[in-house]
């Protein structure tokens, strides 16, 4: 179809293993298992992501099947009605409560994230205004149907703070850098996390717009370029914090309020 990406094995392998960046590498998962006793909690996540995901993606494409033998021109893929045609109401219920159950965590963290922004709000009223907020937009099919771009974009946006969580935990000590600067020095706005952030956003949305192609192939589209900005957003971080950390050692650095 014009103006449509054509998938190819590549795409299907990518957005497989990526259209959860922003739970997994974007280490949003973190302010669900923050109070978890063990760190095995996290078979969890990779539970639902591998079982639950991979199955239902298998029972999608055999819904799809089904409606193509039954109508071959009818290519339209809406979970609603496809689940419908082949199971009736409890097809329905079926989407219903697999969408749900997705949106629990993630309305639950986005709730936390506007709690920290008015602190003074209850937990019950952010989340329940974020939730609105949510089924609203998703009455908008121009919002709803373009859920695998957003998706991979929603991604993106939080992959280097995954990238600054990962490297602060397992190698800022290793370079001879302090973990947890932000909190060792009293500072509110840790620059070196935020100029991560800006910087590979902006190093990923300039390869996304650069159309560049390798033999007929466009290696640096939304789908792709999360896993290479992972490395560079590692690399900034460490390379920022040793500048920010050789001019106010932690603990030696002024307050910031």
């Amino acid at each position: 179809m014009e103006g449509k990406i054509k998938f190819t094995f590549w795409h299907v392998t990518f957005f497989a293993w990526f259209c959860n960046m922003a739970m997994h590498i974007g280490m949003s998962d973190l302010s669900i298992f923050r109070f978890a006793r063990h760190s095995w909690y996290g078979v969890a996540t990779a539970s639902g992501m591998y079982v639950g995901h991979f199955m239902a993606w298998l029972s999608a494409s055999l819904l799809y099947a089904l409606q193509l033998n039954a109508n071959p021109a009818d290519t339209d893929v809406l979970p609603g009605p496809m689940a419908f045609k082949a199971a009736g109401v409890a097809g329905l219920l079926c989407v219903i409560v697999a969408g749900w159950t997705t949106a629990n965590p993630t309305i639950y963290r986005a709730g936390l994230a506007f709690q920290a922004i008015v602190p003074k709000a209850s937990r019950f009223a952010v989340t329940l205004a974020t939730g609105m907020l949510a089924t609203i937009a998703g009455m908008f099919p121009a919002i709803a149907m373009r859920l695998l771009g957003f998706v991979m974009l929603y991604g993106m946006l939080l992959m280097p703070m995954g990238a600054v969580i990962f490297v602060d935990f397992y190698w800022m000590e290793r370079f001879g850098l302090a973990r947890n600067y932000a909190e060792a020095s009293h500072k509110s706005f840790h620059w070196a996390a935020g100029l991560t952030w800006f910087l590979t956003l902006a190093i990923c949305v300039a390869l996304v717009l650069s159309n560049i192609e390798i033999h007929g192939f466009r290696p640096f589209q939304i789908y792709f370029v999360s896993l290479p900005g992972w490395f560079v957003a590692a690399t900034l971080y460490i390379v920022l914090s040793y500048l920010a950390q050789r001019r106010h050692p932690a603990g030696t650095a002024p307050a910031t309020q």
